[in-house]
Parts: structure tokens; C-alpha cells; sequence
């Protein structure tokens, strides 16, 4: 599970209706209705989540990766 720190209480609110939307779509649709402003907050929010989650990764979940890296930083 993530967890974002010090999030205001509209962020948390977006947050909630983001997780409540069922599909894709339902999402697009409902993002896409968004005045700008708003829309910017959830992006924010989007690339905030999926850096949560990327810290949340173990490093023996990346062993294959971590090898093609370490060939490629070689040369």
C-alpha cells in the first residue's frame, strides 16, 4: 500500500473520486470534464501516485532489470 504525506484535504478528495472510477474510460471521461486547474491537481496527483508506487517496488522484484543496467552502465 502507498502512502502520499501531506496532501491537502482537496487532494484527498480528488483522490477518493479517482479511486472510486471503475474504468478507464469512466476515468478519462470524468478527468477530461475537469476545469484546467483541476485537471493540473490531478495530474499532479497521477505522477504523484505512480512515484509512490515505484518507491513501493522491492529490489529483488527488479533483479532482471537491474542486470541489463548494470551491463549497460559497463560499456
Amino acid at each position: 500500500m502507498i502512502t502520499i504525506t501531506g496532501l491537502s484535504k482537496e487532494a484527498c478528495d480528488l483522490l477518493d473520486i479517482m479511486w472510486s472510477i471503475e474504468t478507464v474510460e469512466e476515468y478519462e471521461l470524468w478527468k477530461n470534464s475537469l476545469d484546467l486547474e483541476t485537471m493540473d491537481a490531478v495530474c499532479v496527483l497521477e505522477e504523484m501516485v505512480l512515484l509512490a508506487e515505484l518507491d513501493e517496488i522491492e529490489d529483488s522484484e527488479c533483479g532482471g532489470a537491474k542486470k541489463v543496467l548494470d551491463e549497460i552502465m559497463k560499456k
